[in-house]
């Protein structure tokens, strides 16, 4: 990676470079092996890599000491390649670089090993990071690596006869930087990212919700063993007091109208204007009231953002069909209702086929993937039957909707349809003026989507 436009120290002379690369002297705590990555990530400031520009404190020292704590020595650095992990409309809360690294594992060692890392940081802008500090998104998100996850994996492999374990996520790496979470690049795995718009087929469904299931039979095994595990995950985003409901109320309102002024002006959408323009008034309540833990009930640990974006999927090198998928991403962890997770990933990630028409089968899929890993832990299997499940799922279709409503238009968003959400004020509305749902709103793919959405809806009665 080239860094043009860095400043030379006056001591970074020819002499120093040759002498630095024929010998591999250690510099300012790493292995200086190749000079044009050292000046690009070093400490001579920032470089543009795309759309994304790589701090100064994303260098080799900052690498060298996650590795060495990972393999347990001390390791150097020789080379390593930043670049975006994802593309613009890909994420939206946070900022993420993909790493390659290369190591020795001694001074005057030959081998040279690689490694795999996605760094996460703070989303460029001030309102997105004032969202991410009230909702404690950073927190809940190390606390779900650190601790949570891994509590959970004791449990599961516990009543794993066979040793046939596998994680729900990506290994976690050890960092002292604040607001910034190491993974394993599960892509040096061979795990891949799914099409967000053509969504998912039903052997990558089936996958998903299994995952979803045994993610909240380990949290309810959790939950009893210790109940102040889960005391983090408090619900945030739609808090029912306070700045963030405040807050939370205006963007939600400001998003369904403009919605209901798009639907006035598109040919065919018209009649559904009145029916969303009714739900305005009472959404930020009736989303409250949806994601608070139920009494009575079964409540879990859920992922909180399962859609497409937030899984990866692992394919069989022999067949090419899909074997795995781990879920990545847990910044809004809430405990509350299972129903939840589902009905965000159903009306979210799903393509055509299955949107509508595979809903019973996924399901019952869940269910049975719950029922058996409940029991797997020693606990009741019934105390949540699919009859609950399904009442439940019904129960909160309200959130399905308002989910589509308001969120569904970026996720299926093309990359130029995409605007600079760094620029959003405190108004909710951009640089120019512009409201950001605006330009999202207008993409074809979630025209067709929410038409179909929105026939269901008014079928279900709930429109």
């Amino acid at each position: 990676m080239e860094a043009d436009t860095a400043e030379r120290p006056s001591w970074l002379d020819e002499t120093f470079i040759e002498d630095a690369l024929r010998s591999r002297e250690e510099y300012g705590g790493v292995i200086v092996a190749d000079i044009r990555v050292q000046l690009a990530v070093g400490k001579m400031g920032s470089t543009n890599v795309g759309e994304v520009t790589i701090p100064p404190w994303l260098n080799y020292e900052f690498v060298a000491e996650i590795l060495s704590e990972r393999k347990d020595k001390q390791i150097f650095v020789t080379d390593m390649d930043v670049k975006a992990a994802v593309g613009r409309g890909d994420n939206y809360l946070s900022t993420l670089y993909r790493i390659t690294v290369e190591f020795i594992e001694s001074k005057d060692g030959n081998e040279v090993n690689k490694y795999g890392l996605v760094i996460k940081t703070l989303p460029d802008g001030e309102i997105l990071q004032k969202l991410i500090h009230d909702i404690q998104g950073f927190e809940k998100e190390l606390q779900m690596y650190k601790i949570t996850l891994p509590a959970m994996y004791l449990k599961m492999m516990g009543m794993s006869t066979n040793g046939n374990f596998h994680p729900l996520s990506a290994r976690y790496l050890p960092s002292k930087r604040k607001d910034t979470i190491v993974l394993e690049d599960l892509q040096h795995l061979g795990y891949k990212m799914a099409n967000r718009h053509t969504g998912l087929d039903l052997e990558h469904c089936k996958l998903t919700v299994r995952a979803l299931a045994r993610l909240h039979a380990a949290s309810v095994a959790l939950h009893k063993t210790d109940p102040s595990s889960i005391d983090m995950y408090s619900e945030l985003m739609f808090a029912d007091t306070g700045e963030q409901r405040e807050n939370m109320e205006k963007s939600f309102q400001s998003n369904l109208n403009v919605l209901v002024s798009k639907l006035d002006e598109w040919p065919g959408y018209e009649p559904y204007a009145n029916k969303i323009r009714k739900l305005v008034p009472t959404a930020v309540d009736r989303i409250i009231k949806c994601t608070k833990p139920r009494e009575g009930s079964l409540n879990v640990l859920n992922h909180g953002d399962c859609w497409t974006n937030n899984m990866m999927f692992h394919y069989c090198p022999k067949t090419g069909e899909v074997d795995d998928v781990r879920l990545i991403d847990f910044q809004l962890v809430r405990f509350s209702s299972p129903v939840l997770d589902l009905q965000y990933f159903l009306c979210t990630s799903t393509n055509d086929e299955i949107r509508f028409g595979q809903r019973d089968r996924l399901l019952r899929e869940y269910h049975a993937e719950l029922r058996d890993t409940l029991e797997d832990l020693k606990l009741d299997p019934q105390q949540y039957t699919l009859q609950q499940l399904n009442e439940d799922f019904e129960e909160n279709e309200i959130f399905g909707l308002l989910m589509v409503c308001t969120y569904l238009s970026a996720m299926l968003a093309t990359s130029i349809d995409v605007p600079d959400f760094s620029e959003l004020k405190e108004d909710f509305m951009l640089d120019d003026g512009t409201h950001p749902m605006e330009k999202l709103l207008e993409g074809k793919r979630f025209k067709e989507v929410l038409y179909t959405f929105l026939h269901y809806y008014e079928n279900k009665g709930l429109i």
